[in-house]
């Protein structure tokens, strides 16, 4: 379909703008599907979203070649329906995506009887940035990874200063040096 719709002129917008309503409106049914569970449940929210974006960033590889315009509209997709979804609204609050990410984050990163291996804590904390760079509030992302951060690091409750690191690289690295 899109070998033959990309020899028209000015074709492949439509394809352009169907997909990324599409991804747009599967997103919003998986988060909707959740319902009050994912208000309190951030490693549910956060899969959800994950498992969304993974299967239509594949899409986009295999069947769009990986077409610059189509990366596009899977990234706007993403950002309307991370930004504003059911539990946005059940929360009455769209700050409510940066704080699961910042607890799913802050559990990943707490020391407990299921810690991943560190390889595979580095492949979850990569992931997690996929998510992060379609937030549109980091502002208020950054506010609770901080005091999250802070009380890991006052308790004692960070299963890795290794880890910790990391995902502070990774965050000056997506943001800028104002995560130090």
């Amino acid at each position: 379909m899109f070998q033959l719709v990309s020899r028209i002129p000015d074709g492949l917008g439509e394809l352009r703008n169907l997909l990324e309503n599409h991804i747009t409106n599967q997103g919003l049914a998986a988060i909707e599907k959740l319902g009050q569970e994912a208000l309190n449940e951030p490693k549910i929210y956060v899969s959800t979203i994950l498992e969304v974006h993974r299967k239509y960033n594949a899409l986009v590889l295999t069947a769009f070649n990986n077409d610059s315009g189509f990366v596009a509209s899977l990234d706007k997709a993403c950002g309307k329906f991370i930004n504003n979804n059911a539990v946005t609204k059940l929360a009455s609050q769209s700050s409510k995506s940066p704080e699961l990410l910042a607890k799913y984050i802050s559990l990943l990163l707490q020391k407990s009887s299921k810690n991943p291996e560190e390889a595979e804590l580095e492949d979850t904390l990569n992931q997690v940035m996929v998510v992060f760079k379609y937030i549109e509030d980091k502002d208020v992302f950054q506010k609770f990874y901080s005091k999250m951060l802070a009380k890991r690091l006052v308790q004692h409750m960070s299963a890795s200063d290794d880890a910790e690191a990391s995902m502070i690289s990774k965050l000056k690295q997506a943001c800028g040096f104002e995560y130090t």
